[in-house]
Formats: structure tokens, C-alpha cells, sequence
């Protein structure tokens, strides 16, 4: 283990719901803003609603790191105990801020809630000596404390409060205190390679960077894989190496630091062209996928979620005869279906999404994890292309959505 080296975070994760039916997604949120700005989570320890599992954790991390970060129990509830946890740990007490207090009663203002419960005021509570930090996007405050030249903040659990706070307060903190970087992190997505391809493909770069103390991560998603390049902050420019590599080796599948959504919209944008989806056994995903965002009216006019043959025929104009002969989960299907999309979707291109996601309703000739697709870059110019996926049916809905959204930014690159 690491030890006392200033770019090293430990995280502590404070919560009983992580321990049953709640991801922590917290870890993975500041490994990855952190990382991206020349800080480590070299430790993350979860712990319960408890203050003397809290207090251990903390006694324990503050040995190995100079900063501790602490997400969770800044509630108003009787099991929102990390404050009091942290006031004993350190011997201070908690003093109403007035400040804080006038924060979350205007949070309370601009959801038009009249009314505070009295029980909101224990999120004004400040440990003494700390500084707040505020919050944007909740009612509960953040804190920032020295403890023997070590730097702890509180920052609330849900994590679009934790990232927000974390990018706009606890980030350029660090900065401050700890001048200088000692590396710097990038993320390169490859989309629709395997891992063990993608590894093959790049292992001559991977050595040159490594002989430089440069470090790689691949880490495998659903249809993507995404290469996290680790560099001396003097050898920053070896970035512009690996991006020209990747590029030249993986041609289309390379989307750079973007996601699969961002990409087509990149895409869209560029070439001045609108689309809309016509999904099946996707649901809606593939739509919500892109609807996630922001602007992206600019080049997605919707999705039409027609899951019944009815809705197929009486939406999108899917005929009987096209049903009947081939059925819902086909090419000949898909292609009807994507042409409604962009006709009646008013639309430069479509991508339409057909398929059985299981665990029924797959039979020897059609399986479960068939998924039938089709791009329509005008009535005429059509592509199609079938998917065999394996998984639950999350995993199958996901890698459809994901490779439809793929699929019709490459046709687009291609033909355009």
C-alpha cells in the first residue's frame, strides 16, 4: 500500500443500503473524476450507518493517506451519523452555521416546498474549525477539515450531489493545496472490439508508453472497451502518440474520450442531420441513451417505441404481409421499421431495433439474443445487420441499444 504520497485519496463510503440492494457508484464516480485530474483512490472502505465502524475506518485511512474523502449520512435522519461520527473522532463540536441553514431552506424555495421540517436543521450542523461547502443540486451541506495537516471532506451520498461536489469544490482544492501534478490520466473508448483484440491490437504502443512510466487499465462494457492511459505529468504529450495509434489501428471503432451516444451526436452535429429511432425489444433504451444528453435536440427528434406487431403496423407502417412472412424480429422487418421511423419521424436518418431479449420466446430458428437492426440513410439507401448477444435480458436490452447507436454512426461516417 501506498503511503502518505500527496495525490493519494482514501474514500469511505458510509451507508447500510450499500451493504444490500445499493451500488455504490461513488467509488467508481471519484475514481474516475479524481483520476482524470492527477489524484489516486488508492482505498475505498465502506462502512455502515455506525459511528464506531465510521470512526475506525476513518483512524485507519488517515494512516495511509493525507486526504479522506467521506460520502454518505449527511441527511436529516436519525441514521445520518457521519458528522457526529467525525465530531467525536476529531474531539470537536458541532455548531449550527446560519449559512448553511440559509442554503437549504433556499433549496427548499426552488422546489416551491413552503413548509421545512424542523429535522433539516441537523444538516446545518458543522463540525467546528471545518469550512462548508455548498451544495447546488441538495440539502445537504459539504465540509472540509484539516485534522494533523490531513484534509478530510464530508460530501453527501447521492451520487449526482457527490460528482457535482466533487468536480466544482473538492477538485480545485486539491489543486490548491497540492501544487502541481504528478500525473495525468486520460480515457480512450475503442466500441464494438473485444477485450483480448483490442489487447492484441495494442500491445507495441502499450510497451513504448510503459517504458516511459506510463500505465494502461483495459476495462470491458457493453459493446465498447475503454483503454485508461496513466503518464508522467512531463510526458503529457505521449497522449497525442496513443490517440494518432488508435486511430490509424482502429479506424471507425475509435470514439476517443467520448461515450457511444456522444459519438453519433458528434456525428449528427457534424453533418448537419437529425435521426429517429424505432425500437422493439429495446423499450425505449436506446432513445433514453441519447436523451441523456444535453442538447442533443439539435440532431434526435425521438423515439418510437413500437414493441407489438400493432403498434408496428399501425405507427410505423409495418405491413401484414411483412410480419407474416418473416416475423417481428427480422431484417425485412427491421428495414420497414426504420423507414417509418424516418418518415414519420421526420428525420435525415433512422435506426430501427428488433429482437428477442429473453429469457422467452427465443425457439431454434430465432434464439434468445437475436436482434435484428436496420439504418436508413434515405428510402433507398438501407443497411442491415444481425446481432447474436448472450446475457440477461438488462444485458441483451443495453448491448442492443448501445450497438444500434453504433451502428448508425458508422453507416453515417461511411456514406456521408
Amino acid at each position: 500500500m501506498k503511503n502518505n504520497k500527496d495525490n493519494y485519496i482514501s474514500l469511505i463510503c458510509v451507508g447500510n443500503e450499500l451493504f444490500y440492494n445499493v451500488l455504490n457508484t461513488n467509488v467508481h464516480i471519484a475514481s474516475r473524476v479524481c483520476g482524470l485530474n492527477g489524484f489516486d483512490i488508492g482505498l475505498n472502505i465502506i462502512v455502515p450507518d455506525n459511528i464506531k465502524e465510521i470512526v475506525r475506518a476513518v483512524d485507519f485511512c488517515l494512516k495511509n493517506s493525507s486526504v479522506l474523502m467521506i460520502s454518505g449520512g449527511l441527511g436529516p435522519t436519525f441514521d445520518d451519523i457521519t458528522r457526529e461520527a467525525i465530531s467525536i473522532y476529531m474531539e470537536r463540536k458541532l455548531i449550527f452555521s446560519s449559512c448553511a441553514w440559509e442554503e437549504i431552506q433556499q433549496r427548499f424555495r426552488e422546489r416551491k416546498m413552503i413548509s421545512i421540517p424542523e429535522k433539516n436543521r441537523k444538516q446545518a450542523m458543522i463540525i467546528e474549525g471545518a469550512d462548508f461547502i455548498s451544495n447546488s443540486v441538495g440539502t445537504a451541506p459539504g465540509m472540509m477539515v484539516k485534522h494533523n495537516d490531513k484534509l478530510i471532506f464530508l460530501l453527501p451520498g447521492p451520487p449526482w450531489e457527490f460528482e457535482e461536489m466533487l468536480k466544482n469544490s473538492v477538485i480545485p482544492i486539491l489543486k490548491k493545496t497540492f501544487l502541481g501534478h504528478s500525473f495525468i490520466r486520460k480515457v480512450f473508448g475503442i466500441a464494438g472490439e473485444s477485450e483480448v483484440v483490442v489487447e492484441e491490437k495494442t500491445d507495441e504502443i502499450r510497451d513504448i508508453i510503459k517504458s516511459f512510466g506510463g500505465e494502461w487499465t483495459i476495462l470491458a462494457k457493453p459493446h465498447l472497451v475503454e483503454l485508461w492511459l496513466k503518464v508522467p505529468y512531463s510526458k503529457k504529450e505521449l497522449f497525442n502518440q496513443v490517440e494518432n495509434f488508435l486511430k490509424k489501428t482502429f479506424n471507425d471503432s475509435f470514439l476517443g474520450d467520448c461515450s457511444i451516444p456522444e459519438g453519433l451526436a458528434s456525428v449528427l452535429k457534424e453533418k448537419k442531420l437529425v435521426c429517429c429511432f424505432a425500437e422493439s425489444c429495446t423499450g425505449g433504451l436506446a432513445g433514453h441513451l441519447m436523451t441523456e444528453l444535453p442538447g442533443v435536440s439539435q440532431c434526435f427528434n425521438g423515439s418510437i417505441v413500437a414493441y407489438s406487431n400493432r403498434v408496428k403496423r399501425r405507427i410505423l407502417r409495418v405491413s401484414r404481409s411483412t410480419l407474416k412472412k418473416y416475423g417481428a424480429v427480422s431484417e425485412q422487418t427491421a428495414i420497414a421499421m426504420a423507414k417509418g421511423a424516418r418518415k414519420y419521424g421526420k428525420a435525415d436518418v433512422s435506426l430501427a431495433i428488433t429482437g428477442i431479449a429473453g429469457p422467452e420466446g427465443g425457439s431454434v430458428e430465432k434464439p434468445v439474443g437475436l436482434v435484428c437492426m436496420a439504418v436508413a440513410l434515405s428510402n433507398r439507401q438501407i443497411q442491415t445487420k444481425v446481432f447474436h448477444f448472450t446475457g440477461q435480458r438488462s444485458i441483451i436490452k443495453l448491448r442492443s441499444a448501445l450497438a444500434g447507436i453504433d451502428f448508425l454512426r458508422r453507416a453515417i461516417i461511411k456514406d456521408f
